[in-house]
């Protein structure tokens, strides 16, 4: 099967993660002849790619009409069976079937502004009518397609994420030396994310007051710089008198990512939107026990292996931080319940079932009549 892939968000959070393990693993698997991906002028993926994949270039900017045109162009000029856009802005006027992975309808449930939303409903309803098959990384994504897009019903395939085998528990001497060369505290809670309202850090920081009093030798580490998002989580951290108890990390590697997460006392996660959840699956798979909302995606991701309580409920939220901070047993029996949950997570599986999603966008094609896009 020859794929074409828009893989420009090779970099961007979870997209990100998805677009790198799905490449790796779709060319390591039987069936596959080629792999044509589209990146960015500078995408590390230019010079260094999995074998088998065939790197293009696009150098049109992202959310433009022009990308959109552009990417359908040079699309067309290449001999594919099915393209896969893993993000819900689909190229225009393609002649092979398309499929689309919708992640969340964040930009529909939280917007920047009308405008924002007008954009994002326009570019989804049009993903939605033109795709062959539809891919969501979870059941609630699904669900959340289908009642704003009743026309995704029966097109729309949900193929939970896997988890990279690089996070995995133990500590080592390069996670001490990452620490010492961090500053990282002996105790810190850690979240992993960037700071849109959707987040939920402004609920996240009168927790960690609360706990700041429990805990004297207590910091809450974060990624992020204090100027993101206009700086509202510094603001809310100096309003309370805390920002002494708080460290921005920046943007971590994997391998200082991973140390991060080992080292960390607890992991905490008061999102209240994802459409899968990588962070607290990647702290649960390093041994961190972590807390989290009971909202959206996450049952589905954290399940039994994470201690969700009610969504916005910042006392129940406190303790179960301040249980697990605490009491060693307990913390010893969500770390062996998050590993267990972890290991549920397999890219293999994931990536058989994109390929039977692509299989099964050829066959529908193969028996309509054919038709204008």
């Amino acid at each position: 099967m020859r794929i074409g892939m828009d893989a420009r968000k090779d970099r961007d959070g979870g997209i990100g993660r998805y677009i790198l393990n799905l490449m790796d693993g779709l060319t390591r698997a039987e069936g596959l002849s080629r792999l044509h991906a589209w990146l960015k002028p500078d995408s590390p993926l230019r010079r260094r790619h999995p074998p088998r994949v065939y790197p293009h270039v696009e150098r049109a900017g992202f959310y433009t009409i022009w990308e959109q045109i552009s990417l359908g162009r040079k699309v067309r000029r290449v001999d594919l069976d099915v393209f896969h856009a893993p993000h819900y802005v689909v190229p225009f006027f393609l002649n092979v079937p398309l499929v689309v992975t919708i992640h969340d309808l964040i930009h529909l449930i939280f917007p920047k502004s009308p405008l924002h939303v007008a954009y994002a409903r326009k570019q989804i309803a049009y993903a939605v009518a033109h795709a062959k098959k539809i891919i969501t990384p979870s059941d609630f994504s699904r669900r959340e397609l289908l009642r704003f897009f009743p026309e995704s019903a029966g097109k729309t395939h949900p193929i939970l994420h896997g988890i990279e085998a690089f996070f995995s528990p133990g500590r080592d001497e390069a996670d001490s030396a990452i620490s010492r060369d961090l500053y990282l505290p002996d105790s810190f809670i850690f979240y992993v994310g960037n700071h849109k309202p959707h987040k939920n850090l402004s609920q996240l920081i009168p927790v960690c007051r609360e706990l700041f009093n429990e805990f004297p030798d207590l910091t809450l580490c974060l990624t992020g710089n204090r100027e993101d998002e206009k700086g509202r989580v510094w603001q809310t951290a100096r309003r309370l008198g805390v920002e002494q108890r708080i460290r921005f990390l920046g943007t971590l590697n994997n391998v200082t990512l991973r140390a991060c997460y080992r080292l960390a006392r607890v992991f905490v996660f008061p999102s209240l939107y994802e459409g899968f959840g990588f962070p607290p699956l990647e702290a649960m798979a390093c041994g961190t026990p972590v807390v989290a909302f009971r909202a959206a995606s996450l049952p589905e991701v954290v399940g039994e292996g994470g201690w969700l309580v009610p969504p916005g409920d910042g006392k129940a939220f406190y303790q179960a931080v301040a249980r697990l901070l605490g009491d060693p047993e307990a913390w010893r029996a969500w770390s062996n319940r998050g590993k267990k949950q972890a290991a549920r997570f397999q890219w293999g599986s994931a990536i058989e079932k994109h390929l039977q999603v692509y299989r099964e966008a050829v066959s529908v094609v193969a028996v309509q009549e054919p038709s204008e896009v």
